[in-house]
């Protein structure tokens, strides 16, 4: 399996977040986590920052133009997987001498993932926007963040229009 198109993080670079808790630095079939399982994390954390981008109208998956933005959303991706990865194990595992550190680590790389989706949410990323079935303007008004529909502040009817004269006149 490899990591997927859609996929903005590395295998790479959830190993240099957290390759120490494999004796090679790097994940294969033998190792806990294995590299099927960093990948399909990858993959799977990628699609929850796709959905995030999506709902709010940036253009899935963020274009290599955006270097900035796409960068950002590497790094966010990756430790998402990390996080993921080490919540997933046994904390002795991670940490034989101090299984408390196993959590602080996990909950850092979670927290830095969280304010990756929070930046995404409040539209701080500059990526392209989506056009079509995608994009979060309707007739009504514009959605704003938290799913309310900011009314247009001038209305027309549809039958409305300069001239117009009506039959009770």
């Amino acid at each position: 399996m490899a990591v997927g198109a859609n996929t903005y993080g590395t295998v790479a670079g959830v190993e240099r977040l957290i390759g120490d808790i494999v004796a090679s630095r790097t994940f294969g079939s033998g190792t806990s986590p294995t590299l099927t399982q960093c990948e399909a994390q990858l993959d799977a954390i990628a699609a929850d920052l796709n959905r995030e981008l999506e709902v709010v109208g940036y253009t899935v998956p963020v274009a290599t133009a955006d270097a900035t933005a796409k960068a950002f959303l590497a790094e966010a991706n990756n430790q998402g997987a990390a996080a993921t990865l080490l919540g997933s194990m046994p904390r002795v595992a991670v940490n034989p001498d101090d299984p408390e550190a196993a959590d602080n680590r996990a909950n850092m790389l979670y927290r830095q993932y969280q304010h990756a989706i929070k930046m995404i949410r409040e539209q701080r990323l500059a990526a392209g926007r989506a056009t079509g079935r995608f994009a979060r303007v309707f007739a009504g008004g514009q959605q704003n963040s938290d799913g309310e529909t900011n009314l247009p502040l001038f209305t027309r009817d549809l039958h409305d229009y300069p001239g117009l004269r009506s039959l009770t006149e």
